[in-house]
């Protein structure tokens, strides 16, 4: 039984999976961690992991295998740099997954070639369990979560009591009714709204723990910080546990909803999952070696290529014409008398604004906008400006940058006005941009109306952190910074007027 600590109380530290004899920090084994990128049946899109375990790992052995999931707005690079400094004191396999793209690493409902709880619990399991020295045993496998991951971890060890032996949750968002129709749910579940109601209700860890005709199956270690939003909710999971005669670990620390609190807390989850383990192997507990119904993970050595479809090239280059649009897309933060550029003074040293564009949700269509700049210039002489085009969701998280691009000013009289054009093609590739990308092109003019160079190239191609962003928020916004910068930059400048409209 696992003893249930009081808020406040001091924890004990608990054993180690496999104890290391005593070294010191400079011949301590190293780690090895190999990242993947494959090709899910279960998700119909790409996937990533990292798999770390010490070098000191015997080809023939059968160790514990700890999965470890992150928060949404994290990849699977987050839990790996927690571990790092942790994981060569502990002889098991970590598997530390991506997020999936903001699916709360369930199946979806609302998307039926969305399976990602499949993908967790059946495809990433064999996958590690033919390709590593990992037990099969439940007594032998945990699962981690913090947020949304400590939602998912609890989750999945309640709908699938054959899986995991050991089950931490760190400031887990325990219940989804709180978040109906935000945070990617609203893809995935559906909107919030009365058709919903039951499907976020089925997947509430804090109605699942209250409906339990018996206490969970596995070990639970709770635990958040006293300063963190997720409290409420974790009390809430305990209030339900409690009801059931539940035994549990508690921890309430100091800290907020943040990695410096989860990083802080790792070596003693890492500890105690340690400790279940060999317990469960001294006292014969949770023996079952459930096989996985899986789909084959296809391994890839890059993320695929996406590529400007010749529609939008063509539309790209095609001459400007100034009479069949009409600025429309209202643009923010620009001085309205006009706003300085300045090669030398730090305060002037780039003009950032911005636009809301009509790119949103997962409309798979190639999306076009006209942007013109009209700018003073105070000395005769021919020059260069440079736009930087950042693209963002609407939580302003970026997806990508293209590359900067630089305005040939012509020469021409003290303190005229310049015109300076470029259009913005933007497409969402099909069938959607999770499993197709998105791919931005940047192509400026001269002043006769003629592309001036060569269309530059910015994506976010499926299977990469950024496009993972995506479904948190799917509205597109286009951030764009004028600066002035290299040799034959202008010393100075003002741009008076930005006008943006959707072709």
């Amino acid at each position: 039984m696992i003893r249930r600590c009081m808020i406040g109380l001091a924890l004990t530290a608990a054993a180690l999976a496999f104890p290391p004899s005593p070294a010191t920090a400079a011949d301590a084994p190293a780690v090895v961690w190999k990242h993947y990128i494959v090709q899910s049946p279960s998700t119909d899109k790409i996937e990533r992991f990292w798999v770390g375990h010490t070098a000191a790992l015997k080809p023939d052995g059968k160790y514990p295998v700890i999965y470890f999931l992150p928060g949404l707005l994290d990849d699977e690079n987050n839990w790996k740099a927690a571990l790092e400094p942790q994981l060569a004191n502990f002889e098991i396999i970590a598997v530390c997954p991506a997020v999936g793209g903001a699916t709360w690493f369930m199946n979806s409902p609302a998307r039926p070639w969305m399976r990602w709880g499949d993908f967790l619990t059946d495809d990433l399991r064999a996958f590690v369990e033919s390709h590593y020295p990992a037990s099969r045993e439940k007594g032998q496998r945990g699962i981690i979560g913090i947020s949304a991951g400590g939602h998912a971890a609890f989750y999945h060890a309640v709908k699938r009591p054959d899986l995991y032996g050991s089950v931490s949750v760190l400031s887990g968002a325990m219940d989804l009714r709180g978040y109906a129709g935000t945070n990617g749910l609203e893809y995935w579940l559906g909107p919030k709204g009365p058709q919903t109601v039951s499907l976020y209700a089925e997947r509430s860890c804090v109605l699942i723990a209250g409906k339990l005709d018996v206490p969970p199956p596995f070990a639970l270690y709770l635990d958040v910080g006293d300063k963190d939003g997720a409290l409420a909710q974790m009390d809430l999971l305990r209030r339900a546990l409690d009801a059931k005669g539940a035994k549990y670990k508690w921890n309430l620390g100091s800290g907020t909803h943040s990695w410096p609190y989860w990083t802080d807390r790792t070596p003693d989850h890492l500890a105690w999952h340690g400790d279940q383990f060999a317990q469960n192997r001294r006292d014969s507990r949770y023996p079952d070696t459930p096989t996985a119904k899986a789909a084959e993970l296809k391994v890839l050595d890059a993320y695929p290529a996406i590529d400007l479809s010749d529609e939008a090239v063509r539309r790209l280059q095609a001459p400007w014409d100034g009479t069949k649009w009409v600025p429309n897309i209202p643009v923010t933060g620009l001085l309205p008398s006009g706003t300085p550029l300045s090669a030398t003074d730090a305060k002037y040293k780039a003009a950032n604004f911005t636009a809301t564009l009509a790119i949103k949700d997962y409309d798979p269509r190639l999306q076009v906008y006209r942007l013109t700049l009209s700018t003073a210039v105070p000395l005769p002489r021919a020059g260069t400006m440079t736009l930087l085009v950042m693209l963002r969701n609407g939580r302003n998280s970026v997806i990508f940058s293209l590359p900067a691009a630089d305005f040939a000013v012509p020469a021409g009289e003290a303190d005229r006005r310049v015109d300076l054009r470029a259009r913005l093609a933007i497409a969402m590739k099909p069938p959607d941009p999770l499993r197709g990308g998105i791919i931005a092109g940047l192509q400026l003019f001269d002043a006769a109306g003629q592309p001036a160079d060569k269309i530059l190239v910015g994506k976010a191609a499926p299977g990469t952190p950024n496009v993972e962003r995506w479904p948190l928020a799917p509205q597109m916004q286009a951030e764009f910074a004028l600066s002035l910068g290299g040799s034959a930059a202008l010393p100075m400048a003002a741009i008076q007027d930005a006008r943006f409209s959707k072709e």
